[in-house]
């Protein structure tokens, strides 16, 4: 009887924080926030790119079943296999492919994925270093960039010490970082670089954050030390609702 009343006290204490029994966390996809600065164009694909002359700094947020679409090849598990865990099979980086928890529906986000567009057509030459790049909610949550080194770092646990097919779908996972994480590279003038940067999942009462680029060089010195340097700010915005099932609103 002790533990039935003190069951009933937990039940009354969690209806008294607003949780509904039956209903479940979910999100909206990552949206721009109002944006009235000039420099600013909010694209149709949920986009914001920052204009300046002749360069353009382009940050797009992607949902994991973008990210699935993207890399189709390395998200799905062949027909018929059985899934037992999200590191069997499926080696998309920045998902968990089409592996989902028992009893679920989707699979949880595994990563906050932005892809990062540059096109410079205004300076000699630019530099947008990942490391300077973080988001910042506020209510103080921060999360910054995810290096290659992190994220091989994230899935060497389960290389299971380099054996079969659990090491080649870590050199698979790694491989496929390296070739599409945005790279610390001089950008030339007339040239363009893409690809993507990665942040830990954000945390559920995170509604709206800021990705701030901080010192992106304009211009460098003889001895290519920086000498003009700006930092961006782009506002995104998401819905954090409680229901049964998920509104219509993934894409």
């Amino acid at each position: 009887m002790k533990t039935l009343g003190s069951l009933l006290l937990l039940l009354i204490a969690l209806a008294g924080c607003g949780l509904k029994f039956g209903y479940r966390h979910f999100t909206s996809p990552v949206v721009p926030a109002a944006i009235t600065d000039d420099n600013y164009l909010v694209g149709d694909d949920r986009s914001i790119t920052f204009v300046k002359d002749r360069l353009e700094v382009a940050m797009l947020p992607m949902s994991s079943e973008a990210l699935n679409r993207q890399f189709a090849g390395v998200s799905e598990a062949p027909e018929g296999f059985i899934l037992p865990n999200p590191y069997a099979v499926a080696t998309n980086p920045y998902t968990y492919g089409d592996w989902t928890p028992p009893g679920e529906e989707e699979a949880p986000t595994r990563f906050t994925v932005f892809l990062v567009k540059v096109k410079n057509y205004a300076y000699p030459k630019v530099r947008l270093n990942p490391a300077n790049i973080e988001l910042i909610a506020p209510n103080g949550r921060r999360y910054e960039a995810l290096s290659l080194l992190s994220l091989t770092e994230y899935y060497w646990p389960y290389a299971q010490a380099y054996g079969g097919n659990a090491r080649k779908g870590f050199k698979e996972r790694r491989d496929l970082l390296q070739r599409t994480l945005f790279a610390d590279d001089m950008i030339f003038s007339g040239q363009e670089q893409e690809g993507y940067l990665v942040f830990p999942p954000l945390d559920r009462d995170v509604e709206e954050f800021t990705l701030w680029v901080r010192e992106m060089v304009l211009r460098f010195d003889f001895r290519d030390a920086p000498v003009e340097t700006v930092d961006i700010p782009y506002d995104f915005q998401r819905e954090v609702y409680y229901a049964r099932t998920r509104r219509a609103d993934k894409s």
